[in-house]
């Protein structure tokens, strides 16, 4: 008789959700791993794992949407979290005492990301998995979901089960200081034109840098007052080119000719997956 229990957990920067199902099918189980002798391999089931993927793919391929990519940290995080349900034989996304699923994933991975997701499940097989996963819809919106695009699966085997975790993220690409300052300069110019408001002309400021990093290191947008004249925006982005709808104000104004853009990436405990600190002088 095959049974089947699976949570997912969505979190995008920091909004969280959690939803419960249990969901049952008639498939016969089969794996190679039940031959194999937990002493004489580790007990990660690196097939049921490629098995996982492939059928991810397959399905988000059939709905149109791109295929999620392995990545080695995702599947370091999820392989650790299956061990940890299979010791405690229960499921959970997050046991007392561990990280939690963002905190988890940048420990692992040194992936630029602005959004996680993670399904886990207690099955036989991995086809029983994957059906009893797709037939959740939560759970079926994170494997097929068009905001992700890397996946990291850990199958842990203990008493002819399998413990999964499916960790998703969303990676974006990671800029250097100077080009984060470029996408940065690029946006305000754009935003300058659209006002039909003359070019502002770009200085080179490393006090708006140092702002930018000095915040970053306090984990806080606090700051030094700009100087005398000046209007300074402080703010965290997850992409670089992205600007505040509040910044629409500033750069409308008749009276500006200078602006100057200070960038500084860096991972804090307010954002773990990473974010970069920008402070924009207008003078």
């Amino acid at each position: 008789m095959f049974w089947a229990l699976i949570l997912v957990l969505l979190s995008a920067l920091s909004a969280s959700a959690a939803n419960s199902a249990e969901a049952a099918a008639d498939t016969a189980p089969h794996s190679s791993w039940q031959q194999v002798s937990p002493y004489d391999r580790p007990s990660y089931d690196t097939t049921a794992e490629k098995q996982l993927l492939e059928m991810a793919n397959a399905d988000r391929v059939r709905a149109g949407r791109p295929p999620l990519k392995m990545d080695e940290g995702l599947v370091k995080a999820a392989r650790a979290h299956a061990a940890e349900m299979a010791s405690r034989k229960e499921l959970s996304h997050q046991f007392s005492g561990e990280p939690a699923l963002t905190q988890r994933i940048s420990a692992n991975s040194a992936l630029h990301l602005d959004r996680e997701g993670e399904n886990v499940a207690i099955a036989t097989t991995a086809d029983d998995a994957h059906q009893a996963l797709m037939a959740s819809p939560p759970h079926r919106d994170n494997l097929l979901s068009p905001s992700f695009n890397i996946a990291g699966i850990g199958v842990f085997r203990k008493d002819n089960r399998i413990y999964v975790a499916q960790d998703f993220g969303d990676s974006l690409p990671s800029y250097s200081v100077k080009q984060a300052q470029e996408l940065v300069a690029e946006s305000v110019e754009q935003l300058r034109a659209q006002a039909k408001m003359p070019r502002l002309q770009r200085a080179s400021n490393n006090s708006a840098n140092a702002s930018a990093c000095a915040m970053a290191q306090s984990d806080s947008l606090t700051a030094e007052a700009p100087p005398s004249g000046a209007y300074m925006l402080r703010y965290t982005s997850m992409q670089p080119e992205t600007l505040p709808s509040a910044i629409s104000k500033v750069i409308s104004q008749r009276g500006l000719h200078t602006y100057s853009a200070g960038t500084c990436y860096a991972r804090t405990q307010k954002y773990p997956g990473g974010a970069y600190w920008v402070v924009l002088m207008f003078y």
